[in-house]
């Protein structure tokens, strides 16, 4: 563009040149403002004066562009109250799965699994926080690992690449021999029981049940119980049905199937019935398992039998080995011999040999298991555990009873009916007597609840009375053993029995009858009356059943004869009856007649007058005979109707001879005339 010249005359007039520099001069000024804006621009880029250089330092700029906006961001309260929420659940959850790993197998696995839980949670709820509000993606990214290592860590578990301990819990022994079971309880120090039955499902000594469940925890469990398999019940009702024309193979299953174990079949040359086929059988209908059977098989003709390869016997029952032979037309004999791999019943070998080529009638000789050759270890003080266990290795039968023992340690082996060294069979039946420790002295209020318990533990006693005023009557004062004493069963416990409040008998005679009665009220004594003819003091007392001065229980029975003129064809005794009296005082009389002299003598009655004595216990003699002698003989006994049983030892065990069992009676108290008293007494 060409420049103009200021002092060109080209332009019209001076007005229109100012114009052009004054435009000239605005376009110049607008451009060095705009120059002075970039510069300052590009100097904030390059020096940061108080501006965020996103060149420079971009996360620090967007973290100041999010600071100038933040305040206008809304926080998400509903989410963080659903997040807070989650959280409370998931520690609570957490506390749970920390408590109840104790109840749980796999209690470590489960703690781990409980913190994973936690460290996730809490972890999410950072990372969310800190992505949401402050843009960082660190704590999103830890939260992502850990949740990984919790997947990986369960995979590992659940496919057994890794292991964690175990507490220690009750297998599933059913099915299982009964020896493994007891291993378990004796490694574990848990009780255990065994109840046997019957079974034709599960096989001998193998457990049916148990009282626990399997994988209950080993700490939460006392006590436990398996029921456990004795095998078939032999004795069990079967129906054998009429097997005539069954051929023999037929009749094996059904042995089998029923478990019959006593059966015989015999082999016979018969050309009318088909070989192989039952001609006869010696029973029908129902029957026991063992009971016998004979099973008659037809041969078939024997002409026609043919010479066999003998086949290999060995493990062939011995029914199964003699059907085999009996087919086939060949005799057998049999030979008995122990044996620790072949089972009972079963064929050890044969002789000839198999493979050997034996023709009909020869002879082959079968020798049969015995079983193990057992000999019997000392049994005593052995557990009863270690007694189980060596039942049901050697397949015997146990009878298990227990007593008590001073010397032998309760649940351990007193004796046996085998001693050590004793060889014994396969299901021999031995007798095995265990501990119930010390019988222990207890503590017992009256008599008779200590006379059962002592009779049925076979403990001997002696019992004496005495009057007691803090003891009521038939109550145990003491004993000459001590309670929670340890009993020896050899000695004789003395038990000392209160007979209640002495009470003094008085003097009734001359007391009419309502003195008499008031006499007793106050003694506390009970009184019976009864009326007698006498010329003396009618009305008033002429006799008492026991003496005056005698010690007697308060609560006890007295019969007091009142006299009365009016005579009649028969005593006109009004009296009670009364389980106790004792000897009449002295210088009474015990006639129903007049001791004086009327005119009229005496009526005799026509019953007799039962009269009541103390029945008194008197001491042994050195055979039942002088002890019956004495006791038909001591004081008012003699007055008494008794008799004498005798035998050769006590129910408690008490055999000295001449030593009381029992009485009918008790002694002391007060007996009928009219009533037996029977004593028990040993002699030999």
């Amino acid at each position: 563009m060409e420049n103009k010249d200021f002092n060109n005359t080209s332009y019209t007039s001076r007005t229109e040149r100012k114009k052009f520099e004054e435009e000239l001069k605005n376009k110049q000024t607008q451009k060095e403002k705009e120059l002075e804006e970039k510069r300052a621009e590009l100097k904030n880029i390059i020096f940061n004066d108080g501006k965020k250089n996103v060149y420079k330092n971009p996360k620090k700029q967007r973290r100041q562009e999010f600071d100038n906006t933040k305040e206008e961001i809304k926080k998400p309260k509903a989410a963080n109250m659903f997040l807070s929420l989650t959280y409370v659940i998931t520690i609570a959850v957490f506390i749970y799965l920390i408590v109840d790993s104790a109840n749980q197998i796999n209690q470590i696995y489960q703690i781990i699994n409980a913190f994973f839980l936690l460290i996730i949670m809490t972890c999410f709820l950072i990372s969310f926080k800190k992505s949401f509000f402050k843009n960082k993606s660190a704590p999103t990214i830890v939260t992502t690992l850990i949740v990984l290592g919790a997947i990986a860590f369960n995979g590992l578990y659940m496919t057994d690449i890794i292991s964690l301990p175990t507490q220690s819990y009750l297998p599933n022994f059913e099915s299982e021999n009964l020896t493994k079971a007891i291993n378990w309880t004796e490694e574990n120090n848990v009780k255990t029981d065994q109840n046997f039955e019957y079974s034709d499902t599960t096989q001998k000594y193998s457990v049916i049940s148990q009282s626990k469940k399997p994988e209950t925890l080993t700490k939460n469990i006392d006590n436990v119980e398996f029921v456990v398999s004795n095998g078939p019940d032999y004795n069990k009702d079967v129906i054998l049905a009429d097997m005539t024309g069954w051929n023999v193979d037929d009749v094996l299953d059904f042995i089998n199937e029923n478990f019959l174990n006593s059966v015989t079949i015999n082999f016979e040359e018969n050309t009318s019935v088909k070989k192989d086929t039952v001609i006869s059988q010696n029973k029908t209908g129902t029957i026991k398992r063992n009971d016998p059977i004979i099973f008659t098989v037809s041969l078939g003709d024997k002409a026609a039998l043919s010479p066999i390869k003998l086949k290999d016997l060995k493990n062939e029952s011995l029914l199964n080995a003699e059907v085999y032979l009996g087919r086939n037309g060949i005799l057998y004999e049999l030979k008995y011999e122990f044996s620790d791999d072949i089972e009972k019943d079963h064929v050890i070998s044969s002789n000839p040999k198999k493979g050997t080529t034996v023709n009909p009638d020869d002879s082959v000789t079968l020798t049969i298991s015995k079983g193990k050759e057992i000999k019997v270890p000392d049994l005593k003080n052995k557990t009863m555990a270690y007694v189980t266990k060596w039942m049901v290795e050697n397949n015997l039968q146990i009878n298990y009873s227990d007593k008590y023992d001073n010397e032998i340690k309760s649940g351990r082996v007193i004796e046996s009916n085998y001693k050590e060294g004793d060889i014994i069979e396969e299901g021999t039946t031995v007798d095995v007597t265990f501990s119930k420790g010390p019988l222990v002295m207890k503590k017992f209020d009256n008599i008779n609840d200590f006379k059962s318990w002592a009779d049925t533990n076979g403990i001997k006693y002696e019992i004496k009375e005495e009057f007691n005023d803090e003891f009521e009557k038939d109550k145990i004062i003491k004993t000459s053993i001590e309670e929670g004493a340890n009993i020896n069963l050899e000695e004789t416990i003395t038990v000392y029995v209160s007979k209640g409040t002495a009470v003094t008998v008085p003097n009734f005679n001359g007391m009419t009858k309502s003195e008499a009665k008031k006499e007793c009220d106050n003694l506390g004594i009970n009184c019976t009356f009864k009326e007698e003819y006498s010329t003396k003091s009618s009305g008033k007392v002429i006799n008492q059943s026991i003496a005056e001065g005698t010690q007697i229980p308060k609560g006890d029975t007295i019969t007091i004869t009142i006299a009365t003129d009016k005579k009649t064809t028969s005593n006109s005794n009004k009296t009670s009856s009364s389980s106790s009296s004792s000897r009449p005082s002295s210088g009474s009389s015990n006639n129903s007649g007049s001791s004086g002299g009327s005119s009229g003598g005496t009526t005799t009655p026509s019953t007799p007058t039962c009269n009541t004595y103390k029945f008194t216990a008197g001491g042994a003699g050195s055979n039942g005979g002088e002890t019956c002698s004495i006791m038909k003989n001591t004081a008012n006994n003699s007055k008494l109707n008794i008799e004498c049983d005798y035998v050769t030892s006590c129910p408690n065990g008490n055999a000295s001879n001449g030593a009381v069992c029992s009485y009918s009676h008790t002694p002391g108290s007060m007996v009928s005339s009219c009533d037996t008293i029977k004593i028990t007494i040993v002699n030999k």
